[in-house]
């Protein structure tokens, strides 16, 4: 009789750094991205490195005015696509790799740094940006809420906020609606999941992301200081842009 043999898995800190890198460097793979369920979807890294957008996406980005600010800028396709029309844009990532990366493809400012330490970068930004999913990379609604007061600390007036998400309601897969059911049980917002990536035998540590309902995340926003100014659907997802506004 054959015993398994399991291998330890082994985690790295920046593996969305080292697939990246690996991608560009000519190694076309995949990825796994994993929830903490057990659901498991293979990713391709084609997306992130794209020099054309999705003309949706295009369009959301068209709204963005002066100084723009890429949040998890990953290796730079938004930069990338800014500078091509003399935009002046700035993208911070977590992931060093991914800010390498993003500079040897031609990113002129791209900064490793966290989204929380955006307050420290001494700069107002006219426009912050949250492309592919990252609205929801606070992990909670109420760390979400944090995290709209402090741009509202670091953006000028009438600065816009342009942010991507998945409306996690437009499913009727019965492993996401078991999952919803499962965070509203735990007091969880439904839309919360945790998540990590897997590739060539490595798992990164695991963090949480928040897929929002149209009719959460606008009076969320509204609540912090953003008056939602229009709503662009994209398939199951959308493009929410806001507008900081004037408080007494």
């Amino acid at each position: 009789m054959a015993i398994e043999s399991h291998q330890p898995e082994i985690v790295e800190e920046d593996l969305w750094g080292r697939i990246c890198r690996d991608y560009f460097e000519g190694q076309h793979t995949s990825f796994i991205t994993r929830r903490d369920d057990g659901l498991a979807e293979t990713n391709d890294l084609a997306p992130y490195f794209r020099t054309e957008l999705p003309e949706t996406e295009v369009k959301a980005l068209e709204k963005a005015r002066g100084h723009v600010l890429d949040v998890g800028c990953g290796p730079g396709p938004d930069v990338l696509w800014f500078q091509r029309r003399g935009v002046r844009v700035t993208g911070i990532d977590a992931s060093a790799g991914a800010v390498e990366v993003a500079e040897k493809r031609g990113a002129h400012d791209v900064r490793v740094m966290s989204l929380w330490e955006i307050g420290r970068m001494g700069e107002t930004f006219d426009t912050v940006l949250f492309m592919g999913n990252n609205m929801g990379l606070a992990g909670s609604l109420e760390k979400t809420g944090e995290l709209l007061e402090l741009l509202r600390e670091t953006t000028s007036d009438g600065a816009l906020l342009i942010g991507h998400t998945v409306d996690p309601t437009a499913t009727t897969n019965p492993s996401h609606l078991a999952y919803h059911r499962q965070n509203e049980a735990a007091g969880r917002y439904r839309g919360q999941v945790r998540l990590r990536k897997e590739y060539e035998g490595r798992v990164s540590p695991w963090w949480d992301l928040v897929f929002f309902e149209r009719d959460v995340l606008v009076p969320l926003c509204e609540r912090h200081g953003w008056r939602c100014r229009e709503v662009i659907p994209w398939g199951a997802s959308y493009f929410l842009i806001a507008e900081k506004a004037t408080r007494p």
